[in-house]
């Protein structure tokens, strides 16, 4: 008979070896709220975002609003709080046996879906098994190590794994979506199911009303078990759409909305410090700033050309200016805030214009003509236009560019539009913002692994020994070894120069104080304010 070990939900944890002693996941039980009945006042939050939703399927990736809906809707197995801690939310807790090769979780067992069904170790079984059937999303990476999934009851669910995994749980329980088995099965092939109407969720909020261009209504889930006695304050959530951060910025100042669901741009925090009504509130960075490059194009897939480019970049200028200050400058791929993982004997690029010319030249450029520019080099450079900061980089990057003879041209474009054409290989350059990067391993799987499924390999990078470094870090469970690893995979990364980290921006939202209170934020620009549980404990101000 095994004997079971649990695994540890901090974040510091991740990498520890799989021999640790028990312990649970351990945040209170809460109890379930109240109907509306019971107190909970007729009370509407409007939230401000700039995008649509593109997608309805939580299965699948998914764009910021997409997110912010869905994932108030569908429970995960674990949330973070505001201290990047893993904590519960659908599984009480997880643990490991079999030295490492089986993951255990077990279910609350006061989850229920909004039509009235209980949410069991089916659904969850269910879930993860058509991530996997389809490749869908981010999720699909992180389920390659499962051999199977066992439910001996409705509140256990048991992963076999192929090998020990350390960051396998935290990963997705984290990000895996729980959907209704008895909904998504009648369509048959879930990666093309809209799921688009009529909406069943177990979270703390459910879609209601969805209207393109102008507004998404949540009404709240009195069976949502982490709600306070007498249920959510909030009854309504209301999402607006605005073209641009600064017509929603005006929307926050004028009273139309009551939060801005991204962040404050970095130029704009000093002028709402001066608004009385409204609060601003600091959140940690999961993510980073960066450009990536796409080695698809015959161009950027030279070695050199990519290091000229991360030597146009002057990072130091970009934070001062750009950034008014507001960021940490990086310097590989792995963020500072996770400590001992990040290869701190790694030195920046230098901002060299004059040298990274040289270093175009040795690769075989010339300006055969006369004209300052290198022959034959002019690349597109994409970015996401809601982003304000990222398109000013994106112009400072450009008329540097423009100093070592590189033409560059600077395209913003909607949010979803971005996220499309990045997803498809369809740039050269981008220029964007990683939101949430729970854990360093699953992140260098994500983005550099050539054979991940669904991953975010934007790069398009197939590198043999990439591979090789990544696969070796995955299967090290043993703590001083798995750091050592990934630092190597962060100093082949840098010097294969597949991206250019440029900073960690300190996050600020914006809310009228005046109005409201009690938000329990997350890390990162993309969980921030709205995560369910978070939205579930706002209270009017009296």
């Amino acid at each position: 008979m095994n004997r079971r070990k649990r695994w540890s939900a901090a974040v510091a944890g991740l990498a520890a070896t799989l021999t640790l002693a028990a312990c649970g996941l351990n945040e209170g039980n809460g109890e379930p709220g109240a109907s509306s009945s019971g107190g909970a006042a007729a009370t509407t939050l409007r939230i401000g975002t700039t995008t649509d939703v593109a997608n309805f399927n939580p299965l699948q990736s998914l764009s910021k609003t997409d997110n912010w809906i869905l994932n108030a809707m569908y429970p995960h197995l674990l949330r973070i709080d505001a201290d990047a801690k893993k904590v519960p939310e659908l599984a009480e807790k997880y643990e490991y046996e079999d030295g490492g090769k089986k993951a255990v979780f077990t279910l609350r067992n006061d989850f229920v879906w909004s039509d009235g069904k209980p949410v069991t170790s089916a659904d969850v079984k269910y879930s993860a098994e058509m991530i996997m059937k389809y490749k869908l999303g981010n999720v699909a990476a992180k389920l390659t190590w499962v051999d199977a999934i066992e439910t001996p009851d409705d509140t256990t669910v048991t992963f076999t794994l192929k090998q020990p995994y350390a960051p396998f749980a935290e990963g997705v329980g984290f990000w895996m979506s729980i959907v209704p088995k008895h909904v998504f099965e009648k369509a048959g092939d879930v990666s093309k199911f809209a799921n688009d109407s009529d909406w069943i969720g177990a979270g703390a909020y459910i879609l209601q009303t969805a209207t393109p261009g102008q507004r998404y209504v949540m009404k709240r889930n009195d069976k949502y078990p982490y709600a306070p006695e007498g249920g959510a304050a909030v009854e309504t959530v209301e999402y607006r759409v605005y073209p641009d951060v600064n017509t929603m910025q005006l929307a926050l100042r004028n009273g139309d909305i009551d939060l801005m669901g991204t962040p404050v741009p970095a130029s704009a925090v000093a002028s709402f410090k001066d608004d009385q009504k409204i609060k601003l509130q600091e959140v940690g960075s999961l993510g980073f700033a960066h450009i990536t490059y796409n080695v698809n194009n015959e161009h950027l897939a030279k070695q050199k050309v990519r290091q000229a480019l991360s030597m146009v970049v002057d990072t130091q200028s970009i934070i001062k200016t750009v950034l008014q200050g507001e960021a940490t400058p990086m310097v590989g791929p792995i963020s500072p805030i996770f400590g001992e993982y990040d290869n701190t004997e790694l030195q920046a690029y230098a901002f060299d214009p004059a040298a990274a010319r040289k270093l175009l030249e040795e690769a075989g450029y010339a300006d055969k003509d006369g004209d300052g520019k290198l022959d034959d080099l002019k690349l597109e450079m994409v970015c996401d236009q809601s982003n304000p900061n990222l398109t000013r980089v994106a112009q400072v990057v450009r008329e540097d560019a423009a100093k070592a003879g590189v033409e560059l041209t600077a395209s913003c474009v909607e949010r979803n539009t971005f996220l499309s054409r990045t997803k498809s290989g369809d740039y050269d350059i981008d220029v964007s913002q990683w939101a949430v990067f729970d854990n360093p391993m699953d992140q260098l799987r994500s983005t550099y692994l050539s054979s991940n499924p669904g991953g975010i390999n934007y790069n398009l990078v197939k590198d043999d020994k990439l591979d090789q470094l990544i696969d070796a870090a995955a299967g090290t469970t043993e703590h001083a070894p798995f750091v050592e690893k990934v630092q190597e995979i962060d100093a082949y990364v840098h010097d294969q120069a597949l991206l250019t980290p440029l900073y960690v921006e300190k996050i600020r939202f914006a809310y009228d104080g005046s109005k409201f209170t009690g938000f329990q934020p997350s890390p990162s620009d993309l969980l921030g304010m709205v995560t369910g549980y978070s939205l579930s404990q706002v209270k009017p101000v009296a």
